[in-house]
């Protein structure tokens, strides 16, 4: 045989086996996941939060009002309740036998009190940004002895 025919034939054998491979080759795929998992969180007082203040007053005043607030951060939709828990009574720097009673309102009109128990909870709902939530506050009477008075509330949220 001539070194040209088997040229040739080798030139076709090559041209079979390379098409052969080619159309025997195939295709897999796979799938994967792309995931994230989001958590609910809610910080309460987060900067901005701000103190009651009745400010200062002559003896005998009557229904002394004044407004507070809490800034509360939570993922949006996530629900979250917040109580308060105090004695309700402001106590003399020098003698904390000497007491102002006053009430916690979660409205301006004060007509749904603010405290620890479930009834008296505030409950929202986050949205993704920081709400600030007023706390509304009222000294019904402040007939006793002059001087400083204060007393400690501690906001705790629930979600």
């Amino acid at each position: 045989m001539s070194q040209v025919k088997i040229f040739k034939y080798s030139f076709v054998i090559l041209a079979v086996v390379s098409v052969s491979a080619y159309t025997m080759s195939d295709r897999q795929s796979t799938q994967f996941q792309v995931k994230m998992q989001v958590i609910e969180i809610c910080e309460i007082g987060a900067g901005g939060s701000s103190d009651i203040d009745f400010g200062t007053v002559t003896r005998n005043a009557q229904n002394v009002q004044a407004t507070g607030s809490l800034n509360v951060h939570c993922t949006n939709g996530t629900p979250y309740n917040i109580a308060l828990n105090s004695d309700g009574r402001l106590k003399h720097a020098n003698d904390i036998s000497i007491q102002i009673p006053y009430q916690l309102y979660q409205d301006i009109a004060m007509s749904k009190e603010w405290g620890n128990i479930a009834d008296n909870r505030l409950s929202q709902q986050g949205t993704g940004e920081t709400q600030n939530i007023k706390i509304w506050g009222k000294v019904p009477n402040a007939n006793v002895p002059a001087g400083k008075y204060s007393d400690t509330v501690t906001a705790t949220i629930t979600y």
